[in-house]
């Protein structure tokens, strides 16, 4: 094995050097990691021109729905439901207000939970449109129950074609099966057709 103290003071100078080297690299890597991840956390917020939105919406129990189960085992379905929505707190986008909309939902219940993935189309007070995706989960099987999720914006209509906007949810199932919907986020104004210069 090769011994340092053995060695002469010359290549104790270059095991010194090759150590400061590698610690210099290492610490060089350290600092390029801490710039990368202090980079990523500002991709992350949201741009200057970003507008918040806030709003809830309730959504009565399905006018229509089928269920199918699954047979390996027991209370795993796939069920397909239509809803329809009243906006209670609407999204002020510009200006106009949400009103109304349909919800058509695709939903796996399964172990206790049910994973929810929805298209909401929602007329604006101007009759324009917006439609939203979302998906999330409700803990339990039937209301009462709470549940959260993540939506975004797939579409407009009118001067709101090119609308992006994305956010969290937190959902609330009654037991009479009407479904609440709390929507918190933002969009981007300068993505529409009516903002394009």
């Amino acid at each position: 094995m090769f011994d340092v103290r053995k060695s002469g003071p010359f290549f104790l100078l270059q095991f010194l050097l090759l150590v400061l080297v590698a610690f210099s690299i290492a610490l060089s890597a350290q600092e390029k990691g801490d710039k990368d991840k202090e980079k990523e956390k500002e991709s992350k917020k949201a741009p200057a021109n970003y507008v918040k939105l806030e709003g809830k919406v309730r959504c009565e129990k399905p006018e229509t729905a089928h269920a199918l189960e699954v047979p390996d085992r027991p209370g795993h379905a796939l069920m397909l439901e239509r809803r329809k929505c009243t906006w209670t707190e609407p999204f002020e986008i510009k200006d106009a207000k949400t009103r109304e909309g349909v919800m058509v939902g695709f939903t796996e219940r399964m172990e206790g939970t049910l994973h929810t993935h929805a298209f909401e189309v929602d007329t604006l007070q101007s009759g324009e449109q917006l439609t939203m995706n979302a998906s999330g989960e409700i803990y339990g099987e039937k209301g009462p129950a709470k549940g959260k999720g993540r939506w975004y914006f797939m579409r407009g209509t009118g001067k709101y074609k090119g609308i992006k906007g994305s956010g969290r949810y937190e959902a609330e199932l009654e037991a009479d099966d009407v479904l609440t919907l709390e929507f918190e986020g933002v969009f981007d104004p300068s993505e529409m057709v009516g903002e394009k210069k």
